[in-house]
């Protein structure tokens, strides 16, 4: 089996599950940050039109926090990376980032996205699957 020495460079690891209504993605990393972020969620909207997904659930887990303002900017920019009339369902396995991660789906809410945070998966899902396509 050959690797991809761009694979190999990225500072994630993605892990996708291609189910009946959605595309689950699983993320996962030694170090978030603002460019970390960015990437992996490009990437993953990307693979969502591939595939011809309107609906994602995405789980985290990364140990560190990023700062505030970091968080705004990736509202912001995931709002114009996002496929046209896409729901994401979020959720971080880092619960101490709840409270921020709350912050970044207000941004993203007030700029017109759809997405969603959750501590619970199943709690994810039934949201997800209650999004109109």
């Amino acid at each position: 089996m050959k690797s991809n020495p761009m694979q190999e460079e990225k500072p994630y690891v993605i892990h996708y599950d291609y189910r009946d209504k959605y595309l689950f993605a699983h993320v996962t990393g030694e170090k978030d940050s603002l460019e970390v972020s960015v990437q992996f969620w490009k990437e993953i909207f990307d693979e969502s039109e591939v595939k011809n997904y309107k609906r994602i659930l995405i789980t985290e887990n990364f140990r560190n926090n990023i700062s505030a303002i970091d968080m705004y900017i990736l509202g912001e920019k995931m709002v114009e990376m996002a496929p046209r009339n896409i729901s994401a369902a979020f959720v971080d396995t880092q619960n101490q980032q709840m409270e921020m991660n709350k912050f970044t789906e207000t941004v993203i809410y007030n700029r017109g996205g759809r997405g969603k945070i959750f501590a619970d998966i199943k709690e994810a899902e039934k949201w997800l699957l209650e999004q109109a396509d």
